[in-house]
């Protein structure tokens, strides 16, 4: 009789433990996520781009005016292009495959928005 009543507890147990190492695991992996280490940039001239990188540009982005370009110490490569007030920053890996790409006036435009803080 013991034996009966002990298996339905060993197995409630196990049930009632299982979703807690879940989150455990999922908390890992966003903290891992979040430290990892900022890229750091160092400008360079547009002629110093790898060939990879400036045949996507031209391929891509035709008719864009290349404003600054930068290197990052991991190999990446970062380029502020614009077309009139369309202005926008591009990451590359070295290989020319485009890895993230953000507009600059979406920033701006927030940075307008934010509310002042109210005067004491």
């Amino acid at each position: 009789m013991k034996r009966i009543m002990i298996l339905p507890a060993v197995v409630l147990t196990i049930c009632l433990a299982l979703p807690q190492f879940s989150q455990a695991t999922i908390r890992t992996n966003e903290v891992a996520q979040a430290q990892q280490k900022a890229v750091k940039y160092t400008e360079i001239t547009s002629t110093q781009l790898p060939k990879a990188v400036s045949d996507a540009l031209a391929k891509d982005y035709v008719g864009y005016k290349t404003d600054k370009t930068s290197k990052g110490d991991d190999g990446s490569f970062k380029v502020a292009v614009s077309k009139g007030t369309d202005k926008s920053m591009l990451f590359y890996s070295a290989d020319g495959k485009l890895t993230k790409s953000k507009k600059a006036t979406d920033k701006a435009k927030s940075e307008k928005m934010k509310p002042e803080a109210p005067m004491k």
